[in-house]
């Protein structure tokens, strides 16, 4: 009996000195519920739970980009006395969509909730998660193409292009040496003593020394011909010229905006499809088909603007329209920046048109009113909006029915049998 007394003194003593550290992590991270996502540099913050996907020293869950990994508790630093913790704390009850029994809750499923995490005061509001796991181009996002030359080590004999130029000269004759000989249009060199131009461009500078021994022994015995690079390369330079704009920054930069055909125009390799790729699928893309022309340069794709979202409302509000989408909106913060719903308007019977992948047109209707009024305090109604939502409020069935009315007797039968008011008098 003794031995358990002093078991349970010692389990108290733990669960005391505990106690504050749990308490604040409760107030840190909304009652106890997942806030942070743990990386294995983490894990000497990590308590432990059931749920971890990051308790283990080698991360399993978080080295796949293709899901978002396991959440875990985490340990909040002390904060000083009276700065978490205040005099008057609040007792605030609400719902949480997470807590208690399935299915949309209602007001009598309120339990205690900590619904201010910080009493002293909080107006930035939680981090959350990305609303997106991968970006993919659309219509009028805009990309910066940086051009930045490299010094890769080529495996091939460099051949030369149409604008290189180079230096001939000769051990046994000084006659035909030319220091600046550029390789024509035609891809033809012009040389002395040779009465025809000679093919340059596409050939190495080996392959040409062996073009111009030939052609010149009809002249001179041992030709002995030796070539010089002078200025190669150049259509690498005449493309760092042609994207080295005034306004490019961190080095020679073209901003190009994905055109209604999907594509964008880069100079030299003409309009590349990239609706529906990532950065890096554009990147090596973009990277290939230069390569197959010239050498020296890298490209580096930037997202620097995202082409503008939009949502249209239209019906029983006050003011209908069209409305940028700038962040997650839900379909009541929608109807609110259409300045409401009017007072005929029948907000049971929302309907949301979208387009899917495949441009097919889906519907919902959704029942709004009861979170209007305050009586649903999680509605599952109250969905995210999404890029080209068509937001219709009709209006209500006695809206309807007062319309037809003035249709039928105020507006038709009096155009059709005019009545006149006699004035009396005196």
């Amino acid at each position: 009996m003794m031995k358990l007394d002093i078991l349970r003194v010692f389990q108290l003593v733990a669960l005391l000195t505990c106690l504050p550290s749990l308490v604040l992590a409760q107030s840190y991270h909304g009652g106890g519920r997942v806030r942070t996502v743990s990386h294995e540099y983490e894990n000497a913050n990590v308590r432990a739970s059931t749920n971890c996907g990051c308790e283990t020293i080698h991360c399993s869950a978080c080295s796949s980009q293709s899901r978002i990994p396991s959440a875990a508790f985490m340990c909040p630093p002390t904060q000083p006395t009276g700065v978490t913790s205040g005099a008057c704390a609040p007792c605030i009850t609400g719902v949480d969509c997470a807590v208690g029994p399935g299915g949309e809750k209602r007001w009598n499923d309120s339990v205690s909730i900590d619904f201010q995490p910080l009493w002293h005061g909080e107006f930035i509001g939680p981090v959350r998660l990305p609303a997106l796991l991968e970006y993919r181009i659309r219509v009028n996002d805009e990309i910066t193409f940086t051009y930045i030359p490299n010094r890769d080590r080529v495996n091939e004999e460099y051949r030369l292009m149409v604008g290189d130029t180079i230096a001939i000269s000769s051990v046994s004759d000084d006659s035909i040496k030319q220091d600046k000989v550029i390789v024509q249009p035609d891809g033809k060199i012009h040389l002395k003593v040779l009465d025809a131009p000679l093919e340059a461009a596409g050939k190495s500078l080996t392959h040409l020394r062996k073009d111009l021994e030939f052609a010149y022994k009809k002249y001179i015995v041992s030709p002995a011909i030796n070539i010089e690079p002078v200025a190669v390369n150049t259509a690498l330079l005449d493309l760092l010229d042609s994207v080295n704009g005034p306004f490019a920054q961190g080095g020679r930069a073209l901003i190009a905006t994905v055109n209604p055909d999907g594509r964008v125009q880069l100079p030299r390799v003409g309009g590349v499809y990239v609706v529906g790729m990532t950065l890096d699928e554009i990147k090596r893309e973009v990277n290939l088909r230069y390569k197959d022309q010239l050498v020296g340069v890298e490209v580096e794709p930037r997202l620097t603007r995202t082409a503008p979202h939009f949502f249209h409302v239209y019906g029983q509000v006050a003011k209908p329209g069209r409305y940028e989408l700038n962040g997650p909106t839900s379909v009541t913060a929608g109807l609110a920046q259409a300045e409401g719903v009017l007072l005929g308007g029948n907000d049971r019977q929302v309907v949301i048109f979208r387009r899917a992948e495949d441009w097919r047109l889906v519907s919902t209707m959704l029942d709004l009113r009861g979170a209007h009024l305050g009586k649903r305090p999680s509605p599952s109604d109250e969905i995210w909006l999404r890029d080209s939502d068509l937001i219709i409020v009709p209006p209500r069935p006695i809206t309807r029915t007062n319309q037809a009315i003035q249709q039928i007797f105020t507006d038709g039968l009096y155009r059709v049998v005019p009545f006149t008011v006699q004035q009396g008098g005196n």
